[in-house]
């Protein structure tokens, strides 16, 4: 008898659903509405396998953009728009999936880097206290702001579980290649065929006016803006070196023959930084990984960022026609508050006819000088202005002006010594497939550390999600490398 209503009874439940999506199709869901849908829907498969939850952050993160775009259409925009919520919502519970595995991982004795995943646990609690304490910004706005430095550190911990398998990550990048050139193919189409309705709509509600040259919108792709793209596009090419490297003969094939599209599809972006990050991926990954001496690879990287920073500085004097002394006296100076507004808004949002007479370098080292100026306070040299209160256009000295040195350092340390983790692994590990996963994870710590000295690329999409993701794996690839000789000798 149980079985007889059973039946019945499941197939009213799945005409129930169908009407209800139905409904949904023909009456646009709003935004919440979506949010809620695909977190339900994806629930209990990601709690039974996690990778797939994993899966779908990393497919659906680079689309919400342009979702959300799509929306406009129907939808006015909203302050807050609860999409940006979706990948938040995806990593939190995969590492909640997790959560079991990664207290059995912590305790593991094999387990290596347990030293770093103290730290950057440390580093979590710090940003959620900064939050709350010792802010100068409202608390509505700095508990927006931790959307932007805190979730995606999950994944750190995420990718410390996920370090004894391999399939899984190389899946990843396998999906960033094939998502990067469908991005740079999307955004030669806006470049050379015109802009969507949705799109265009988005323009007239944004005061994001650095997007365009001239009045016309550089290529974003279904991106957030250029620079997201330019970055993805980094991560895509260096993907494409792994698959090239170690993948199959037709994989082999299909990288190479992506990476000038993604190299053209960074170019067209005119994100000076994207260019030079694009650039710096093909001397980490041909030449500097192959230095073998540490005092070489500190040298190597220091007169690296020097050139990267010494290059931008010496493009703005260049094209603002400024002289040495000019430019001296402009950073010496200690100018008024106005000066700051002409400076870094006026100068920098004007429309600009060519990428390379943007003088935002210039704007940058003078506000970079009022924050160490300013950070010879003690309460702000050990506390700074609380958390998001301050971008500073760069990595390092917004953390300076957001939690003072001890902030600083810490994020440089933690930057630092992840590369340092990564050169060592590179030395010492065995299993060829292993060597070329640890290869990409250090070539991307290196590029983001060296374009992080004019930009915040680790917090905000692509650059959050990698970074920390692999950044997990890397501090426990040991393990890998151990799983996958032992696999291969078995075999």
């Amino acid at each position: 008898m149980k079985k007889t209503l059973f039946t019945p009874l499941i197939y009213i439940g799945i005409a129930a659903v169908g009407c209800f999506i139905a409904y949904k199709m023909i009456h646009i869901p709003k935004q919440a509405e979506l949010v809620t849908m695909v977190s339900l829907l994806l629930l209990y498969p990601i709690f039974k396998y996690p990778v797939f939850g994993l899966y779908a952050a990393f497919v659906i993160a680079p689309f919400i953009p342009f979702i959300r775009r799509l929306y406009y259409l129907a939808h006015g925009r909203p302050g807050i728009d609860p999409l940006i919520m979706v990948t938040d919502i995806l990593v939190a519970v995969v590492f909640l999936g997790l959560f079991l595995e990664l207290r059995e991982r912590i305790r593991d004795r094999d387990s290596t880097g347990q030293s770093y995943v103290s730290l950057v646990t440390i580093y979590l609690v710090y940003m959620v206290v900064r939050t709350f304490m010792f802010n100068i910004l409202p608390l509505t706005d700095s508990v927006t702001k931790l959307k932007y430095y805190g979730p995606c550190v999950l994944l750190f911990f995420i990718g410390y579980v996920l370090a004894t398998r391999l399939a899984p990550l190389r899946t990843i990048w396998t999906m960033t290649m094939a998502i990067g050139v469908a991005a740079s193919l999307y955004g030669l189409k806006q470049l050379y065929i015109g802009y969507s309705t949705a799109e265009k709509i988005w323009f007239s509600t944004i005061s994001f006016t650095t997007l365009f040259i001239s009045g016309v919108a550089r290529p974003f792709s279904f991106f957030q803006a250029p620079a997201a793209l330019a970055d993805y596009l980094v991560l895509a090419i260096i993907a494409a070196l792994m698959v090239a490297e170690g993948g199959k003969a037709k994989e082999r094939i299909a990288a190479l023959a992506a990476i000038p599209v993604l190299f053209y599809g960074v170019l067209i972006t005119s994100v000076r930084s994207g260019w030079i990050g694009a650039l710096s991926v093909f001397f980490f990954w041909f030449v500097f990984v192959k230095m073998r001496k540490m005092s070489s690879r500190i040298l190597v990287i220091a007169a690296v960022a020097g050139i990267f920073f010494s290059y931008q500085l010496m493009d703005d004097m260049i094209t603002s026609g400024l002289g040495i002394k000019n430019v001296g006296n402009l950073v010496s100076a200690k100018p008024t508050s106005s000066n700051y507004v002409d400076l870094l808004v006026t100068t920098r949002t004007s429309a600009i006819t060519n990428p390379f007479e943007e003088h935002s370098m210039m704007s940058r080292v003078t506000l970079w000088k009022y924050l160490f100026d300013s950070s010879l306070e003690l309460e702000r040299a050990f506390l700074g202005r609380g958390l998001g209160s301050m971008n500073a256009d760069s990595l390092y000295v917004t953390y300076l002006a957001e939690f003072g040195y001890p902030g600083m350092l810490l994020i440089i340390f933690l930057i630092l010594g992840l590369i340092m983790v990564g050169l060592r692994a590179l030395d010492t590990l065995s299993d060829p497939r292993v060597i070329i996963l640890a290869k990409g994870i250090v070539v991307m710590d290196m590029v983001f550390a060296l374009m992080n000295i004019t930009g915040t690329h680790i917090h905000s999409f692509p650059g959050d999600m990698y970074f920390w993701l692999f950044n997990g794996v890397l501090v426990n690839i040991y393990l890998m490398d151990k799983k996958c000789s032992e696999e291969r000798l078995a075999a």
